[in-house]
């Protein structure tokens, strides 16, 4: 049986950091409206060891609900490679950040 935990969704739409802080990935939604297949390769941290890569069909919208604990980014998740894509949202973990709202966070 699972536990409820609180989660926190944060968008992006190229490459970069996107959660920096060590945090647990618990789903992803892509979305992919240009004419050619995208992919999506998410590091552990700048330059670190790639954890997740997603290719999504032309024209697609991609969504992966991980199962127990997600997958562990200890150096916080970095996007290493956005072709093609139109944007993602990554489920975490809540967490804490400057710009934050107390319902964010």
């Amino acid at each position: 049986m699972g536990y409820k935990s609180d989660i926190q969704a944060t968008q992006k739409a190229a490459t970069g950091v996107v959660v920096a802080p060590p945090i647990r990935l618990r789903g992803i939604s892509i979305s992919n409206n240009t004419g050619s297949a995208g992919t999506l390769i998410l590091l552990s941290g700048n330059g670190g060891d790639p954890l997740l890569t997603l290719n999504v069909p032309a024209g697609d919208i991609y969504t992966l609900n991980l199962p127990e604990d997600g997958i562990l980014f200890p150096a916080g998740i970095w996007c290493g490679t956005f072709t093609s894509l139109t944007g993602f949202t990554v489920f975490t973990d809540a967490y804490s950040a400057s710009g934050l709202t107390g319902q964010n966070g």
